[in-house]
């Protein structure tokens, strides 16, 4: 990816434009912090934990850091960041073994010793391009070629089902060797796994393909063919169903993967055309909030590297893309978003929309005004819920307002958990129904079989909103079970919930809050970072807010609660319905708002939201 031409186009911009000099004043400022650290392998070695334990949990760091020094060279022919990334490929490359049972771990070394080999080869001797070959070869590429190999040959006998994360025919959740099945699974599977291994396994046959022609070729032929199960994730418009965070780490591959084989054979197989690819930015983009932080429903964290952004941006000729919103991190891997990044002096057409409904995945985020950190922004999922990282969460929402998140997405939670991924996933308050900002009826998960739906989305002045059906995870009736979700005069929020039919269990309303919170009766104020917003019940009428612990301990989901995460500083806002037999409907009607706005006590059926909107409209000028 780093060639000569891109050396130059960096040179050249950085003199004109202020947003690539700071990037590449950054990236020297990260090459020098890493001349003072311990290697990789050195970090690894002073752990408490075994060698194999850390390649397990490897995250983008070797990545990150063989790119900065390699590109630090290149930039600036200061022989000390060669030296360092030298010193780093040869005791990578020395290591008995990287641990094909842990392949995630494995492909991120993979492709980092790949990437910076490429960059710093030419101040290589000739016994360091052996021994940094040989290691890809033998450690990476040769163990990928016997999963590519038993996949093809178990594929139709049902190792697993592209697209769905289910097991159709029993298999062992770990192998004798410890291996996990994720790690044999990962190139006829869709989830994040499927594009980072085959990210890194590309890059290394691109790097030794002069030395090993066949097995290059192999590779490539077999990964290009595997990525489309990956790439599928990005259809139909680009949400991603594991939550923004693995979405961005993906794309980022993803993306690393299609300049890589542009730049070698000069065409990507035509995968930068997989559906959906050229809307992830728009998801990436509205998925975050006036504040900076991810909507991070699933196992996603609030925080992301966005460089793939960079490339969206200039691959799909989208530079809205890189406007990034206030709040936003800087990107970790300044390398790659040197080499993608267009000229930033360039007035960006923004044609934003304040709100944006993602069918594929039932997703609807509305905002008062882009540009603006202290924005109301309110984030919607319905479903479906079975996807690799998802939880039983159809209706959770986020809101913000005044700079503040004051409905909270728990998000990540502890993945030692004993079962966390396959049978005792729905066990834990951060995946199950009840640590989730929507309904739960009793103590009862929602069900993964069911599918959410949104019915409605409407645009108007003054009022945005949603409407979803969310009956199938509940396991009832379609049209039973609806929640509506509406952002009226760019400050409040409106949640109103619909449930038609016996209720034989308690109902109970639930938004997680970090925030400081004073009850009185119907009437809640939260308080954070010194601002305040308001919440009141405006249905039913005898219905009250109550504040309880987030603690799993202290709830029907405490399997080995000691190991969960305690959920400290976070409080459970809840309203309490006792069961009803009387068959009747029931609405549950919630106003939040940071001016100081009073809310209308009429209580409009939401099958009526989008004709009282079009109503309340001015008429037309002639």
């Amino acid at each position: 990816m780093l060639t000569d031409n891109v050396v130059e186009r960096i040179e050249t911009r950085r003199t004109t434009d202020a947003v690539l000099a700071s990037a590449y004043e950054a990236l020297l400022a990260s090459a020098d912090a890493h001349l003072d650290q311990p290697t990789i392998v050195e970090a690894l070695r002073s752990d408490t934990s075994e060698l194999r334990q850390s390649f397990v949990g490897f995250d983008q760091k070797p990545v990150e850091r063989l790119t900065t020094m390699g590109m630090a060279w290149r930039l600036t022919g200061d022989k000390r960041y060669a030296d360092r990334a030298r010193l780093e490929l040869l005791q990578l490359a020395d290591l008995e073994t990287w641990y094909p049972e842990n392949f995630l771990g494995l492909s991120r070394v993979t492709l980092a010793v790949a990437l910076g080999y490429s960059w710093i080869s030419e101040t290589l001797d000739d016994g360091d391009h052996a021994a940094i070959k040989s290691a890809l070869v033998n450690k990476a590429l040769n163990e990928a070629a016997g999963i590519y190999e038993l996949d093809t040959a178990y594929f139709d006998k049902g190792w697993v089902v592209p697209q769905r994360w289910v097991h159709p025919t029993p298999i062992p959740s770990s192998l004798p060797d410890g291996t996990a099945t994720a790690d044999i699974t990962w190139p006829v599977a869709s989830f994040n796994w499927n594009i980072i291994c085959n990210t890194g396994m590309i890059v290394a046959a691109l790097a030794v393909s002069e030395a090993e022609p066949e097995l290059a070729k192999q590779i490539i032929e077999s990964a290009q063919i595997s990525l489309r199960n990956g790439f599928a994730m990005f259809a139909p418009d680009g949400a991603w169903p594991e939550g923004p965070m693995y979405g961005a780490l993906a794309a980022r591959d993803a993306a690393i993967a299609i300049t890589s084989l542009e730049t070698v054979l000069g065409h990507d197989f035509d995968l930068s055309k997989s559906d959906g690819m050229a809307n992830f930015g728009d998801y990436l983009t509205h998925v975050t909030g006036p504040t900076g932080l991810l909507f991070n429903y699933g196992d996603s964290d609030t925080n992301t590297d966005l460089v793939a952004l960079t490339w969206l941006a200039s691959r799909f000729n989208r530079p809205d893309y890189s406007r990034r919103t206030a709040g936003s991190k800087p990107v970790s891997h300044v390398a790659l978003d040197l080499i993608w990044r267009q000229n930033s002096e360039e007035r960006p057409i923004d044609g934003r929309q304040n709100s944006f409904w993602f069918g594929g995945l039932g997703l609807v985020m509305m905002r008062s005004a882009w540009d603006d950190p202290k924005a109301t922004y309110v984030g919607f999922k319905a479903g479906p819920l079975r996807s690799h990282h998802n939880n039983l969460d159809a209706g959770t929402f986020v809101l913000e307002t005044n700079g503040v998140r004051w409905a909270t997405d728990l998000g990540i939670g502890n993945y030692h958990l004993p079962g966390y991924f396959t049978n005792k996933r729905f066990d834990y308050y951060r995946t199950a129904t009840i640590g989730q900002n929507t309904l739960v009826f009793g103590s009862a998960n929602q069900q993964t079989t069911g599918r959410a739906q949104i019915e409605e989305f409407g645009q108007f002045p003054d009022f945005n909103f949603t409407i979803a059906d969310l009956s199938e995870p509940y396991g009832r009736p379609v049209g039973t079970v609806r929640r509506g979700i509406a952002l009226i005069e760019g400050s409040a929020v409106l949640i109103q919930d619909e449930i038609e039919g016996n209720q034989a269990d308690r109902v109970f309303w639930t938004m997680h809050t970090e925030a400081q919170v004073s009850i009185d009766g119907q009437t809640a104020i939260l308080r954070k970072d010194g601002q305040e917003l308001r919440g009141r019940v405006l249905s039913p009428p005898e219905a009250l807010f109550t504040l309880r612990s987030a603690d799993p301990c202290k709830t029907p989901y405490n399997s080995d609660c000691a190991s969960q995460n305690p959920n400290s500083g976070v409080g459970r806002l809840m309203i309490d319905l006792q069961a009803q037999d009387s068959g009747a409907s029931q609405t549950i009607a919630v106003w939040f708002d940071s001016a100081g706005g009073t809310a209308d006590n009429t209580i409009i059926p939401l099958s009526d939201w989008r004709l009282h909107a079009t109503l309340s409209q001015p008429d037309p000028i002639e």
